[in-house]
């Protein structure tokens, strides 16, 4: 599952666009074709719902894979929990689940439709409008829980004149062990860090908001170390040092304000990211890219995926 969560998983996305044209395309066939009597629109209109009806169900399932690849999920939960991004998640799943379930009556609808049996046209009208309507909310709240409502697809943040733009990034945090937090009481496995183990630190003054999925203040580090696999465990081999400082949201007005790092003195050989030689990412390189777009899937949470709760420090 793990395997196909990372291969099939980032296809939920694209996916869900196809339930939502389709019922929405049946509905305008069905009710043209009715009015005009024109039985090539009627079948086309049957053909969308059963398109409608196969292709939500992916979505569904990808959506699932998704979430287990970001870990927003722990576990193969049916509904995410509540606390799952601020229950922005668990909105999200109910309602594909529901437009799901409600498409299989316009699913019906079409194969009676099909068999020269078909529901009265309004009732069929009626379902196919609702069951268009909760796909269109569906993922409207689900681009809404990742990108925001005006805001474009980020791209590397434009470096600013700060110690956070220069070498002195590094040396800001280097004793992160003695002045920063550990969140976590154990290391855990990251699917988006590598499959690699890791340990996460928040400067002092944004423990509460970390903890608590809130908006971390202005000035916050956090910094995750992380550790190679080794057989299902945690090595003692370094990974790269990710590091994220929240700065003002005019310098990286696409990120909430967050800007990137990444420091890896030793790569290993075979790592996922192909890095062979030793590598300081600062703030506005474009290597980057990949981490914010990663990140801005968590925006009700300030950008956090934060700690599985099972391993998070009291």
């Amino acid at each position: 599952m793990e395997t196909l969560a990372q291969w099939f998983g980032p296809l939920h996305p694209p996916m869900t666009h196809f339930p939502i044209v389709c019922s929405i395309l049946a509905v305008l066939a069905f009710g043209v074709g009715t009015w005009k009597k024109a039985d090539w629109l009627l079948k086309s209109a049957s053909a969308l719902w059963i398109l409608t009806f196969l292709t939500a169900l992916a979505s569904l399932v990808l959506g699932h894979l998704f979430a287990h690849r970001l870990g927003m999920t722990v576990g193969w939960p049916l509904i995410p929990p509540p606390e799952s991004m601020k229950g922005q998640l668990r909105f999200h799943a109910l309602l594909g689940t529901a437009a799901t379930l409600l498409s299989i009556a316009t699913l019906l609808g079409a194969w009676r439709l099909r068999r020269w049996k078909p529901w009265p046209p309004a009732l069929q009208l009626g379902l196919g409008l609702a069951v268009a309507a909760l796909f269109g909310v569906t993922g409207h709240e689900g681009g809404e829980m990742v990108y925001g409502l005006d805001e474009e697809t980020p791209v590397a943040s434009a470096p600013v004149t700060s110690a956070t733009s220069s070498g002195d990034l590094f040396s800001l945090i280097q004793d992160y062990r003695q002045t920063m937090v550990k969140m976590n009481d154990r290391p855990w496995n990251s699917r988006t860090h590598g499959h690699r183990w890791v340990n996460t630190y928040v400067s002092k003054d944004a423990v509460d908001a970390y903890k608590n999925s809130g908006d971390l203040p202005e000035g916050a580090w956090v910094v995750k170390e992380s550790f190679q696999d080794d057989n299902g465990k945690a090595s003692q081999t370094p990974g790269p040092l990710y590091v994220m400082h929240k700065g003002k949201l005019s310098d990286s007005p696409q990120t909430g304000g967050w800007q990137y790092a990444l420091k890896w003195d030793h790569p290993v050989a075979g790592n996922p990211e192909h890095i062979q030689m030793p590598v300081t990412w600062l703030p506005g390189d474009g290597q980057l890219n990949s981490c914010m777009q990663c990140h801005n899937h968590f925006k009700p949470a300030d950008y956090m995926g934060g700690v599985p709760a099972d391993g998070m420090n009291p």
